[in-house]
């Protein structure tokens, strides 16, 4: 039964990527005559799921007129079929309905664990065994990605281990110790040595546990799921930000709807202000995270000391934060902003370096319907504060009424790169789906590195995620990423990885090139869309 599933699994996939290549349209005839045809031959060779899809398929092109199929309606209307084939394919081969992976709806609110160890056999182990777990795990060999991901992703919990050649484990907790402690990170520093002097060195800096090599992995579950539970504990007790002071997204709904009900009772005006403290990522990498740090803090300072008497602010994630503005107009509220602005810039930062400044960009909306979610106000907000940002920065706009997504501009561009078309389709159709209604996009498809290098496409001033197949022909997926490291814009490009589970020493070599991450051959799509809105948090 398996051959003759594998082999219709590979007509499906060869019909679909002939009519890819095509031209022309596919007929109603035609396509309707496919969609029969998989229904009955699945159904027979005991792919029932596929079946049942194609007899859904099938009633509802019995329920509209004859017509021709350009590629983007017949590939939108047989989405969910060439998932399913995706997801089928023997070499690819996943079921979702398996009781030992996470169900679809858990994967965006996993814990996420950040691993730094220099070796890479013991670090690809581990992230896939704690990913069974149905954790996120972000894994370098290299201790600067480490800080920029401790900074960037906000981890549930750190692992390190502390014989790195680059940089010591514990010259690591020493640059983070603060921040471990004011955040509650949960550290675990798996070791060789551990000897006592090396554990209460660790347990000084910080470490909540550690634990010896070789590790005894069902262990290290037990310990991390105690850890796990009482930073979730901490969360959700705790309000306030402590590196900055400013009030955390735990209690935005709540004061929202408070300030809201006062509003309309009232019938006062509500306004509310998105922030971003302009090139902060440039802030950590000239003068170092610890003064990115004094930055964030002195700004929610220089905020909450001069807003409104009413006004209350949050810190929203990394260097944005929202200020509610109750008893404002959004055109007060606009004008207060820009005077904070002006304000602000007159502030000197000292470094190593030097002293320096710096401004802000903000978004500014006037909330005048209260049966629309806070998720509203808030996007229409970040719309204007990115127009800000694509206007020059250092510059305040309002939140345009009925603004048309089409004509907003693009601030994420994400390029697929993978030599088989059917997959192209359906990895575009994930990060269109992972980012509909978040953030305006541009993605676009290539076959192969040099397509995508020959294009001036991708030498905006944009950011870019780039999901990359790992095994191609001509230029292979480490050739691509090793291009790509080299550009003197780099920075500007973070590097999904896609590679099969015997590509080991792929995956090696990704990790020493510098992929931002990478997901093994069989995923869930669901898993990979969580993984896209991880990355792109990170990036934004």
């Amino acid at each position: 039964m398996i051959k003759y599933r594998d082999t219709l699994l590979f007509q499906i996939h060869k019909q679909l990527e002939g009519w890819l290549a095509q031209e022309e349209p596919v007929s109603h005839e035609e396509l309707y005559r496919f969609v029969h045809s998989l229904k009955g031959t699945a159904g027979t060779i005991g792919l029932h799921d596929l079946s049942e899809l194609s007899q859904s398929l099938l009633e509802q092109l019995d329920k509209l007129e004859a017509k021709d199929w350009p590629t983007h309606e017949w590939s939108d209307f047989l989405r969910e079929l060439i998932t399913l084939c995706y997801e089928h394919r023997p070499e690819q081969e996943i079921l979702l309905e398996d009781p030992t992976l996470p169900q679809e709806s858990t994967y965006e609110n996993q814990p996420l664990l950040l691993i730094l160890d220099d070796d890479v056999t013991l670090l690809m182990y581990l992230k896939e065994y704690l990913e069974k777990q149905n954790w996120s795990v972000i894994a370098t060999v290299y201790p600067h990605k480490a800080l920029d991901y401790f900074h960037d992703l906000n981890p549930d919990c750190l692992i390190l281990d502390l014989n790195i050649p680059e940089t010591g484990g514990f010259q690591v907790m020493q640059t983070l110790s603060e921040k471990i402690k004011k955040q509650y990170v949960p550290t675990t520093i798996i070791s060789i040595d551990c000897d006592r002097d090396t554990r209460m060195r660790a347990f000084r800096l910080g470490a909540d546990d550690v634990m010896c090599k070789p590790l005894d992995l069902e262990e290290l579950t037990v310990r991390l799921e105690r850890q796990l539970g009482r930073k979730r504990w901490m969360d959700k007790i705790l309000f306030i930000d402590e590196l900055t002071g400013a009030f955390n997204r735990n209690s935005l709904t709540d004061t929202y709807q408070r300030l809201l009900s006062d509003s309309l009772r009232n019938s006062t005006p509500f306004s509310l202000a998105f922030m971003d403290i302009d090139h902060f990522k440039k802030v950590n990498d000239t003068h170092g995270h610890l003064v990115g740090d004094v930055v964030l803090s002195r700004f929610a300072s220089f905020i909450k000391t001069n807003s409104g008497k009413y006004d209350i602010f949050f810190r929203y994630g990394g260097e944005e934060f929202l200020l509610l503005m109750p008893r404002t107009s959004g055109q007060d509220a606009k004008l207060r902003i820009k005077q904070l602005l002006v304000d602000f810039q007159a502030l000197s930062f000292e470094s190593a370096e030097g002293s320096f400044s710096l401004s802000f960009s903000a978004g500014v909306v006037q909330i005048e319907d209260g049966q629309k979610p806070l998720s509203h106000w808030i996007d229409a907000a970040d719309t204007a504060l990115y127009a800000a940002k694509n206007n020059g920065r250092c510059r305040v706009e309002m939140a345009k009424r009925n603004d048309d997504p089409d004509t907003r501009t693009v601030r994420l561009k994400v390029a697929i790169i993978d030599d088989d078309s059917l997959t192209r389709t359906l990895l575009a159709d994930c990060a269109r789906a992972s980012l509909e209604g978040w953030i305006h996009t541009d993605i676009r498809t290539f076959h192969e590195g040099a397509a995508f290098f020959e294009s001036s496409w991708h030498q905006g001033p944009e950011a870019y995620l780039v999901i990359l197949d790992g095994i191609m022909p001509h230029m292979d997926g480490l050739d691509v990423l090793r291009l790509i490291r080299a550009l003197p814009n780099s920075k500007q490009y973070t590097v999904l990885m896609l590679t099969g589970r015997s590509g080991e020493q792929d995956i090696a070599r990704a990790l020493q090139l510098g992929a931002d991450d990478y997901m093994t051959k069989p995923f869930s799509i669901k898993e990979l869309e969580a993984r896209i809105k991880r990355l792109i948090k990170r990036m934004m």
